[in-house]
């Protein structure tokens, strides 16, 4: 342990190159013996076979020259008058033949024999000549005198090869002999390469792996939490200066665990009880939907005891949902929005529960997790309950004496012609009143159908302009009450499938919150056009403030009031905030769509909602 010895000043890559050195060198030195033994041994067998095959041309020809000489003799002796000329011309060859021997044949024992063969040849010579000279020579003669130098003469030929043969032969062994003496060297060669390569990775495996099996027991204790953990340097090459670095890691890493350890400790254990103390069930999850966590309310909710991670959230189910779905599906979340609650029955009471699930980034490296909460909005659930009873009730109980008071006023307006001017304008006004009255009881009543999912539709199919103009036919008064122009943009041949009625209270909603918040002398469009030649998108046009973008999402919420959220504008405006909240659920219904958009061609806003044509549904 401690700082690397400064002794030590060969480094890793010094005695990395030197052994590679040592290595390549070794290899090359057996090659080049390998390679000198082999020239050698191949020009030997090379020049060998050379003079093997010059040598038996030569003897070849020797012993060929001398038949077809020994041929043209006899035909001499027969008295072939050519035969002569021949003669010479074959003894020609036969020197010519005896000329290379002499300069091929350059050991000892086979000059000998050229020049015996040699004596041979000019033996038999000098007897045919003897014998074609004299007057009475015979071939009797010649089987006496010249065909045994003949025979001499070609036996000295046989033997001559014969022996060159017994050379070559010789070469042959002393190449063997070559090859042999070059396989003991290269395997002396390699034997000690073998040797050299086994010290040197025995070198290498103690100054380099020895160190590393050290290192990697070092960091596994310390990924036990051992910090106290150090490695011994020895050497001052990188691994001892690695293994320094470690220690010191390894202390600091101590040493920042004894002091923040503590702290740690009560963070974690006060952010749990925090947890533990939430009235609302808390969840989290990881990405595979494992659960890893949970509260006490959470418990009590699941009814488990055991461990979070026993708990399979594919499987468990709470409300007719597993967790699994809900940790997916639970993303968005409206307080006031109740309908989606979900129904526990737990000891013979049923609670309301609404479910959230927001997402935890990097819950661990490269993972993602998710915080499912469960809020218990039981008592808002009773509450919202007993407040739509109560619209029912009333709503249901004004109607009554709401249609009394309309019938009384409609007969004081038929007889006004008894009656004096201001005494028709409060009965005018009176009429009035209650007719919005009676308006704003029907959008009660709807609502209570539609939130008890009682509200049906009487769907038929229709021409959209006729339904359009009695629209417009409707507000005309009370246009020019607003002091504002009513147009309508929309062709004669466009017709849908729905509902008359609830279609004809949409366009009453739209067109009268166009007139409420247009100023005095702006027009209110009323459009209608097909929209990709299988929907039909009508539209209300305002030249009003306008809707920020931040609400026109919202302004279909129910009871919301852009007054409420806008400074500055006037908050006289009669209504109560459930006109659009029916416009969008009616237009739900008919299987359409109503939105809320800027004015393109200048300031205000338009409402818009799209219906299928005729034969078609979206």
């Amino acid at each position: 342990m401690g700082s690397p010895d400064p002794r030590v000043r060969l480094r890793l890559r010094p005695r990395f190159l030197l052994a590679t050195a040592l290595m390549v060198v070794t290899a090359v030195l057996a090659s080049a013996w390998t390679m000198r033994a082999l020239t050698r041994v191949g020009d030997a067998v090379g020049e060998t076979l050379r003079q093997n095959d010059e040598a038996t041309q030569a003897t070849t020809e020797v012993a060929t020259s001398l038949e077809r000489e020994d041929d043209a003799l006899l035909l001499v002796l027969a008295g072939d008058a050519d035969a002569r000329s021949r003669l010479g011309e074959e003894r020609a060859h036969v020197d010519r033949g005896l000329a290379r021997l002499d300069a091929i044949l350059d050991e000892a024992p086979e000059q000998r024999l050229v020049d015996e063969l040699q004596e041979a040849i000019d033996g038999y010579r000098r007897a045919s000549i003897r014998i074609t000279e004299a007057a009475d020579g015979s071939f009797e003669d010649y089987h006496r005198e010249a065909n045994p130098l003949l025979r001499l003469a070609v036996a000295r030929t046989a033997r001559l090869r014969d022996l060159h043969f017994e050379s070559t032969a010789s070469i042959a062994v002393q190449a063997r002999k070559e090859v042999v003496s070059a396989r003991g060297g290269v395997l002396g060669i390699g034997l000690a390469a073998f040797v050299v390569s086994l010290l040197l990775a025995l070198h290498l495996a103690k100054v380099v792996i020895d160190p590393l099996t050290e290192m990697t027991r070092g960091a596994r204790a310390m990924k036990e939490g051992d910090f106290e953990k150090r490695l011994h340097v020895s050497s001052g090459d990188e691994l001892g200066e690695l293994a320094a670095a470690f220690n010191e890691m390894a202390a600091h890493l101590a040493e920042l665990r004894r002091s923040n350890v503590g702290e740690m400790l009560r963070a974690k254990a006060t952010l749990e009880a925090t947890i533990q103390a939430l009235p609302d069930a808390v969840i989290l999850l990881d990405a595979g939907h494992r659960v890893l966590s949970l509260n006490r309310r959470a418990r009590e909710l699941l009814a488990s005891d055991g461990r979070p991670d026993t708990i399979d959230a594919s499987a468990t189910t709470f409300g007719g949902t597993t967790l699994a779905e809900l940790a997916t599906s639970g993303g968005s979340f409206d307080a006031g929005d109740l309908a989606n609650a979900l129904r526990v029955e737990r000891e013979g009471t049923t609670r309301r529960f609404l479910a959230r699930s927001l997402p935890v980034h990097e819950l661990a490296e490269n993972d993602r997790g998710t915080v499912l909460v469960l809020y218990d909005v039981t008592e808002l659930a009773r509450l919202d309950e007993m407040r739509v009873e109560l619209i029912a009730v009333a709503s249901h109980e004004l109607r009554t004496p709401l249609t009394v008071l309309r019938m009384t006023l409609l007969m004081l307006q038929e007889e006004s012609s008894s009656q004096s001017a201001r005494e028709r304008e409060l009965v005018d006004t009176c009429a009035a009143g209650a007719r919005e009255l009676a308006e704003t009881v029907d959008e009660f009543l709807d609502l209570t159908r539609i939130e008890a999912g009682q509200l049906r539709l009487g769907l038929e199919t229709m021409n959209v302009r006729p339904l359009l103009e009695q629209a417009l036919a409707h507000w005309h008064e009370g246009a020019s009450a607003y002091a504002v122009k009513l147009v309508l943009d929309a062709p004669m041949d466009i017709a849908v499938h729905a509902d008359a009625v609830r279609l004809r209270r949409v366009l009453d909603n739209l067109i009268s919150n166009a007139l409420k918040y247009s100023p005095d002398g702006s027009t209110v469009r009323l459009t209608a056009r097909a929209v990709g030649g299988d929907l039909v998108r009508i539209a209300v046009v305002d030249a009003g403030r306008g809707v920020p973008d931040e609400l026109r999402e919202r302004v279909f919420d129910k009871f919301f009031r852009v007054e409420h959220h806008r400074p500055g504008t006037d908050v006289g405006t009669r209504g109560v905030g459930i006109g659009l909240y029916l416009c969008r659920q009616i237009i739900a219904l008919h299987g359409g769509t109503i939105r809320c958009e800027a004015n393109q061609d200048g300031p205000g806003a338009v409402f818009s909602f799209d219906l299928a044509r005729t034969g078609e549904r979206t």
